[in-house]
């Protein structure tokens, strides 16, 4: 991977790094400190991690020894990690951008990585390589300001649609499905199961439902209940008593867009399970022919419908509707499907279960909010958090508010172009 030294001197950022830690111990920082010494640390760290690309590139220019083979050996690396490596070094020639990103610290070691993987599953189709590096600045935009979960996602629905939204790779992602079974000298059952997403997540929501059924029964019994691995292997001994029959076909949720339904795939194209995966729209078409369908309207703004103080625990279509609009906790990302739904004020306090008083938060969170951190939600969702003292630590947006913008202006776009083009007929 090649850069300009003279715009981002690695020396430089390791001296101006040197020099943070000279000046004070790190038992001494106060908190906005260690914050900017986090900052510069990684940053440091990136920089060094892409003149080790840059060190890879030249390595496969002169052709001697593959880079691959010298950092396993020399760099001490594992295979795959060196192969990751090699592949970072292939970005710095089609995306000068994101080499440059990568380079000055700016992009993050695992959004350079989730380029380059793009990259090499596109690479049997060369119109498909040459339509992503031509992504080369919005990539690196998007690399510099995005955390790896977020960034993976964004950058599976622009490969999905640069090849031929993600047929290839679920059904190559189907083909190396796998169980593996054995049982060990003391008579125990072991099994491996792997799974692509889309059959993971249902058999995942299935364990999920019987483990939640099982917790019930314990809990009205007097029981004590633990979540964990020990409830999830008997939902699964009790999915299999039951039979396929009596508890019917495993469950899946699908999120989409009407204009997709109607029209095809588009720019403002929602399309994706519960969980974040990216369909094909073949593949959800066939879904659609025997399942379930129920609509959340969205605003603008991203908001959806409310039910009131009829209920303290939130409805399926509450949670349907938090869930479009939250596909993750609305502090960090732990996925909704292991969140709980916090009334902003408290049920007791006279808080209505309506949407604009609900929101998921993971166990994490959840704990922090009943300990003192506070919550509050603007008309448009937008969320203020404050700490236990008073001080408001981070606002966030609604997470599903700028797809909902982008698909309304899309949509007036193509009514205004559609108008014009009758007019001109006329």
């Amino acid at each position: 991977m090649v850069a300009d030294a003279s715009r981002h001197p690695a020396s430089a950022v390791l001296r101006d790094h040197a020099d943070l830690l000279d000046t004070v111990s790190l038992e001494c920082f106060d908190e906005a400190r260690a914050i900017d010494f986090v900052r510069s640390n990684e940053r440091t760290i990136r920089v060094l991690e892409g003149v080790g690309s840059a060190a890879a590139g030249r390595l496969e220019q002169l052709g001697g020894l593959s880079a691959e083979d010298v950092f396993a050996t020399a760099g001490k690396h594992s295979t795959a990690e060196a192969r990751r490596i090699s592949r970072r070094a292939t970005l710095a020639e089609p995306m000068p951008a994101v080499a440059a990103g990568f380079m000055g610290g700016a992009i993050a070691t695992a959004n350079i990585d989730a380029i380059a993987a793009a990259r090499h599953r596109l690479r049997h189709n060369p119109s498909w390589v040459t339509a992503l590096d031509g992504r080369d600045r919005s990539l690196a935009r998007k690399a510099a300001r995005m955390n790896p979960k977020r960034f993976a996602g964004w950058l599976r629905t622009v490969t999905d649609r640069i090849s031929d939204d993600g047929i290839t790779d679920q059904a190559s992602a189907e083909e190396k499905n796998s169980f593996r079974s054995y049982t060990s000298s003391d008579g125990r059952w072991h099994g491996r199961l792997n799974l692509d997403a889309v059959s993971g997540e249902k058999v995942q929501n299935a364990i999920d439902a019987q483990a939640r059924s099982i917790a019930k029964q314990r809990s009205d019994a007097g029981d004590t209940v633990h979540h964990g691995e020990q409830l999830n292997a008997a939902a699964i001994c009790s999915l299999i008593d039951s039979g396929n029959v009596k508890k019917g076909r495993p469950s899946i949720q699908v999120i989409v867009d009407r204009d997709t339904l109607t029209g095809g795939v588009w720019d403002g194209t929602v399309k994706h399970t519960g969980a974040g995966t990216n369909l094909p729209l073949s593949q959800l078409q066939q879904m659609l022919c025997d399942a379930w369908i129920t609509h959340t309207v969205l605003g603008p703004s991203g908001r959806a419908l409310a039910v009131g103080r009829s209920h303290r625990t939130a409805t399926d279509a509450q949670r349907t509707a938090l869930r479009i609009m939250y596909p993750t906790c609305a502090l960090c990302d732990v996925r909704f499907d292991y969140c709980e739904i916090h009334h902003i004020i408290e049920w007791e306090h006279g808080g209505p279960t309506d949407l604009n008083n609900l929101i998921p938060l993971c166990t994490v969170h959840h704990e922090r909010v009943h300990k003192g951190w506070q919550l509050r939600l603007d008309g448009e969702r937008t969320l203020t958090i404050g700490r236990p003292d008073g001080r408001t630590w981070k606002t966030i947006p609604l997470p599903s508010a700028t797809p909902a913008r982008t698909r309304q202006r899309q949509r007036r776009h193509r009514k205004n172009r559609h108008e014009r083009s009758l007019t001109t007929t006329e």
